[in-house]
């Protein structure tokens, strides 16, 4: 097997496992049996879990960051790309949860594991929801997205089913963005 076929398989087994078992409840020994490989050969793909964990978790924020990006740059106005955006973010992060019966477990590794990787595409998000507000013309633009990402936050947390994401955003961004823009 290729060398990044191993790794895609390493990091395939260790997402299985991880969404199945939790982190806990997962070892190195079960991921190279799940991807068909040498302990031996995991090792010298990954040290430990925690590397594995933070390459997972880099993926899940690529694919956060460009469904976000996406949808904050895609078509509409201003007010419907950002309630585009932290749907599309907010649904990510829903899916995860959903997918495991340990997401407990794993959201509180995200504090202890992957903080930096978390934090720092927070600051990203903050950034240029900042900067799509100010080119809309939103005077305040800073408070408002502090604003939105709080209330996106407690949204995300309260919603029991993604379906329930999308209009609620949508209405979050409408109510705190429309009376924010510049009247023509």
């Amino acid at each position: 097997m290729p060398a990044e076929a191993k790794r895609e398989a390493i990091l395939l087994a260790a997402q299985e496992l991880l969404l199945k078992h939790g982190l806990r409840g997962t070892s190195m020994e079960a991921i190279a049996r799940q991807a068909r490989i040498a302990k031996p050969t995991l090792y010298a793909y990954f040290p430990d879990k925690r590397a594995i964990f933070q390459t997972l978790v880099d993926a899940v924020i690529a694919e956060w960051r460009n469904n976000f990006l996406g949808a904050l740059q895609g078509d509409g106005d201003i007010v419907q790309r950002v309630g585009a955006a932290l749907t599309a973010k907010n649904k990510g992060a829903m899916r995860l949860i959903n997918a495991s019966p340990h997401a407990a477990e794993l959201y509180s590794a995200h504090d202890r594991v992957a903080a930096a990787q978390f934090s720092s595409f927070d600051a990203e998000v903050a950034t240029a929801l900042e900067a799509a507000l100010s080119r809309a013309g939103v005077g305040r633009a800073r408070l408002v997205t502090q604003m939105l990402l709080a209330a996106s936050f407690g949204i995300g947390h309260k919603a029991t089913n993604p379906a329930e994401l999308g209009p609620a955003l949508r209405l979050l961004a409408e109510r705190l963005v429309r009376p924010e823009l510049p009247t023509r």
